[in-house]
Formats: C-alpha cells, sequence, structure tokens
C-alpha cells in the first residue's frame, strides 16, 4: 500500500496547465501601455534565450483503507528548478530547447512519520541510504531535448531512456516504482507543452475559450481536465502589460482506459480545478500561474483473502486530496 500511496502523491504532480514567469531586468520593455484591441497570445522561443522555470506544489490527502479505523494523513511538498536554452530553429519551423535541471526538492510525511526530507542543495546523511533521495540526487545535471513544431508543440523528446539509465545507476530496483510513472516522456512533454493553453484567435478581455487536458499519471492512466479560459483583463506587473486570465474547470478520469495493472480500476469524483495565471506579450510566456484542484480519488485493486491465497478479491482505497501549485519563470536573458 505505502508504494501506491507515494506513486499517488509523485504522479499528480503532473497536473500543471500552464507555466509563468517573473521577467528579469534583461528583457526589453516595449508594453508600457495597455493594447487598445484584440491581440495574439503566442509563445516565443527565441534562438539563444535561457529561462529558469521553477514549480512549487504543496499536496494534502486523506487516505482511507479498508480496516483501517482512521485515514491516513500524507502531506507532499515537491519543487523543481530546471534551466531551458533555445538551441536553434530547426528547419521547417519550431525550435530546439534543452532542459537541464539544477534542483529538486520534497518533502513526504505520513501520519506523523516523516517519510522523506530531500534537498538537492544541502547534505544529509539520513538521504545516503534513502533510494528515492539517491534517485533524485542524481537528478540535478540532467539534460533532455525537446523539438518543437511550427506551432509551438512538442514532437519529440530526446534522453529519457539515459535520464533513468542515470537516475537508476548503483540502484537495485526503481524505488517505490516511482521514477517510471513520474520521469516519463509523457511528463517531459506536459511539462513544456505550453502553447495548449491558449486560444486560437486573437482575444481581447471578456473573451473566454475552452481549453481540454490529458494528464498521463502512470500506472493510474489518464485524468482528463476541462477548462474555460477568461482574459479577465490587462494588469501592469514589474512595470509590464499583462493579460490577466482566470480558469476554471473540472476532473475526471478518463472512461474505458485499461490500466497497467490488471483488475485495477480508478475513478476520480467531485474533481475542480481552478486558477489564474498572467501573460506577458513581450516575453511570449506564461505570468505567475496558481493553481488548486480538490478532488476523491476512488482506487480499486486486487487483493489477496488471508483464508485463500488464490482466492482474489477487490479492496478500494479512497483519497480525498487537495493540492496548490505555483509556478514561475524566475529569469529570462
Amino acid at each position: 500500500m505505502k508504494k501506491n500511496l507515494i506513486l499517488i502523491a509523485t504522479t499528480l504532480a503532473l497536473s500543471l496547465p500552464c507555466v509563468g514567469c517573473k521577467k528579469s531586468s534583461t528583457v526589453t520593455v516595449t508594453t508600457t501601455t495597455a493594447p487598445s484591441g484584440p491581440v495574439e497570445l503566442k509563445l516565443k522561443w527565441p534562438v539563444g534565450r535561457r529561462m529558469v522555470e521553477s514549480f512549487d506544489i504543496k499536496q494534502n490527502s486523506e487516505i482511507f483503507a479498508p480496516g483501517v479505523p482512521a485515514p491516513m494523513k500524507q502531506e507532499m511538498n515537491m519543487g523543481q528548478s530546471y534551466a531551458l536554452a533555445v538551441l536553434k530553429e530547426r528547419a521547417g519551423g519550431g525550435p530546439e530547447v534543452e532542459m537541464e535541471f539544477r534542483s529538486i526538492r520534497m518533502t513526504l510525511k505520513m501520519g506523523e512519520r516523516a517519510m522523506l526530507d530531500f534537498d538537492s542543495t544541502t547534505k544529509s546523511p539520513a538521504n545516503a541510504t534513502n533510494p528515492v533521495a539517491i534517485a533524485f540526487g542524481k537528478l540535478v545535471g540532467a539534460k533532455i531535448r525537446f523539438q518543437l513544431d511550427a506551432s509551438n508543440r512538442v514532437e519529440s523528446v530526446e534522453g529519457v531512456d539515459d535520464l533513468r539509465t542515470r537516475l537508476m545507476s548503483g540502484a537495485q530496483s526503481d524505488p517505490m516504482g516511482i521514477l517510471n510513472s513520474m520521469f516519463s516522456e509523457d511528463y517531459f512533454k506536459q511539462m513544456m507543452d505550453h502553447s495548449r493553453n491558449l486560444p486560437a484567435k486573437p482575444v481581447g478581455p471578456g473573451d473566454t475559450w475552452p481549453v481540454q487536458l490529458e494528464i498521463a499519471m502512470g500506472d493510474l492512466g489518464t485524468m482528463i481536465m476541462d477548462y474555460t479560459y477568461t482574459f479577465q483583463t490587462w494588469e501592469k506587473r514589474d512595470q509590464r502589460y499583462c493579460a490577466r486570465i482566470g480558469f476554471d474547470g473540472t476532473v475526471k478520469n478518463k472512461a474505458g482506459q485499461d490500466l497497467k495493472i490488471q483488475g485495477m480500476n480508478v475513478s476520480i469524483e467531485g474533481g475542480k480545478s481552478s486558477g489564474e495565471t498572467w501573460f506577458d506579450l513581450d516575453v511570449g510566456m506564461f505570468v505567475e500561474t496558481t493553481l488548486k484542484q480538490d478532488m476523491k480519488m476512488f482506487m480499486t485493486m486486487p487483493a489477496q483473502t488471508r483464508a485463500n491465497a488464490r482466492t482474489r478479491q477487490s479492496q478500494t482505497i479512497t483519497n480525498v486530496m487537495s493540492q496548490l501549485i505555483t509556478i514561475k519563470l524566475e529569469s529570462v536573458r
């Protein structure tokens, strides 16, 4: 059960709808007045640009399991910092972007017991024998390359297998089963596919557009988020006018999917997701995104009875989860 609970915590961290940025003084200021009409919100990847992005997630869960009188409380905090360098323009349009991990930290508490307290920027004797901490420590310095098409959608990802080999070097197995689910090709595509949240035509204050995201969650299947994005107003931030955009929607699991674990079923009830973001026309990126999600997840899986180990029955674990995600681009040059 412990393996499944940690898997839930890490894979749900993939549900990021967009990325944000905090401007650096090295970016030329041009939008000093609010545009007077509809504008095209489009990502910009100029060759030679280097950005440092980060995201933080705070997650609280109550997990109800058969035969356990009281729910188990789980608290997870996770943060990553990584650099994005635009290497070149590809033939036919679209950039090649390289991601390099700079740091990672994660704390995990189950009940009153601390399961993990890792920060790649510090050294701790306790992490020297923790398989998750050892693997995460090897993440720093790892690189992934993305090939984007002319519409800024991710066409291919390179380096995922090398990353997994790096993380697993010296380990006997995937610690608690999280590496394959967390650091998958789908994970990296979701991190970089920023343009999926942008409207297909020029917009102005008051305009809305739909966004549907399919988020791969490893062994837990696929999560679907249906949003309505609303251009609220132009707002001045750090001496620059940005489009302030609100979004609100639902979260559910994809129906009719066959999960990798035979006999397992996952369903989500009452899934809600909402937040706010800012888009900077000059930088061509989102600004300081905040996202709140609440959901109840039911996981039904096969279980063996004590009376007869060959008899297969099912048990359902319920995870009542709330999480807050904050995303920023710390610098641009």
